[in-house]
């Protein structure tokens, strides 16, 4: 009787210590993909379709969860992912052009990572639309430039190093526009957002996916509460920049709206600066990463996975259906996103340039 208790016991111990080591493994193969910012933005939207379909294309089919980490302009995340995640596959950050910005213009003692040497699995460029409330009086660029009261322009954005708050602030400048204010410390796009509907924001640089599909300001923009002003364009290859068809309307281009104003094509710093984080780093609008020193095969097998959840029909109508454009014509390549990466972050008059007018503003 007595040994049978023992090899019941023993029996029981090893199928629960089994189903412990089973179910730490399945935990240990988990992927994580770490948001910057709060809820609700377009970085967590594209995270969370991802989480639905990408775990099916890598091996051992892991499931992959969705953790927001807001913060810092996004900074708590990308020092997290740069610092302490491990280099194994399973932490992926999305990053956004912001983050690209704030490494090579924020003060050091600020910046925890280095992006040159994270691996880039995934990126999809966009197109800027500076969007305006309703309450300022004006419905497109003329109108802007010459009925709105500038004490009322109230700029929003998640930092002063920031892809919204330059990009926005910088065309102001090229346009002379003078005499608004900025207010560069909101955690995310849904907190600004908010700040638009209470009437302490008027004027934000979204994205275009903001406008369309699921927008974060669809529903504002077709309740008469926003309007587009302009919008960055697409850089062609042989420099020329034109309107992109995925913003919707009549909106003409910065470039257009300078030539209207000024009657002439634009030069100087503030042109190349603003090309070079509203046209260049576009193409970085949101972008997976990963932390230093992943293996090389790892990588690949990461680049692999996404590029096989992209051509699946079902990420691909949800992909697109959330962001109201189709996704083949923004993708980037890993190649191609880290070629402009790290373009960026080499050491430049531009870059000198804006951070100056960063830490003056």
């Amino acid at each position: 009787m007595k040994r049978s208790r023992v090899a019941s016991w023993c029996t029981l111990f090893f199928l629960l210590l089994f189903a412990g080591l089973v179910t730490t493994a399945q935990a240990a193969r988990n992927v994580t993909i770490l948001i910057g910012y709060p809820p609700g933005g377009g970085h967590d939207l594209e995270a969370r379709i991802m989480a639905r379909h990408l775990g099916q294309y890598l091996p051992g089919t892991p499931k992959v969860i969705v953790q927001n980490m807001p913060g810092a302009g996004g900074m708590i995340m990308s020092s997290f992912v740069y610092n302490r995640a491990k280099p194994d596959g399973t932490t992926i950050g999305l990053f956004g052009s912001s983050h690209g910005l704030q490494a090579v213009l924020a003060p050091p003692e600020m910046v925890k990572y280095d992006l040159s040497k994270m691996p880039i699995i995934w990126s999809v460029a966009g197109i800027q639309v500076h969007i305006t409330r309703d309450f300022l009086g004006a419905r497109n660029a003329k109108e802007f430039m010459t009925k709105v009261d500038r004490s009322r322009i109230a700029l929003a954005g998640r930092s002063k190093q920031g892809s919204s708050c330059l990009r926005g602030q910088l065309a102001l400048r090229l346009l002379g526009v003078e005499g608004y204010k900025a207010v560069c410390a909101y955690r995310g796009t849904s907190p600004i957002k908010a700040a638009m509907e209470r009437d302490e924001a008027s004027f934000f640089v979204a994205s275009d996916a903001h406008l369309v599909g699921g927008g974060a300001f669809v529903d504002m923009h077709k309740r008469g509460l926003v309007f587009p002003m302009w919008q960055s364009g697409i850089l062609k290859d042989d420099g020329t920049i034109t309107r992109s068809e995925t913003v919707k309307g009549d909106v003409p281009t910065l470039l257009e709206v300078y030539r209207e104003v000024h009657g002439k094509d634009p030069s100087g710093v503030d042109w190349e600066s603003w090309r070079a984080i509203g046209l260049g780093m576009a193409k970085l609008t949101r972008t997976l990463v990963l932390p230093p020193g992943t293996a090389a095969a790892k990588v690949t097998e990461l680049r692999e996975g996404v590029a096989k959840m992209a051509k699946d029909p079902g990420f691909v109508k949800d992909w697109e259906r959330v962001f109201g454009q189709k996704l083949a014509p923004v993708l980037v390549t890993p190649k191609e996103a880290e070629k402009i990466r790290d373009e960026t972050m080499a050491p430049s008059e531009w870059q000198a340039h804006l951070r100056k007018f960063a830490n003056a503003q």
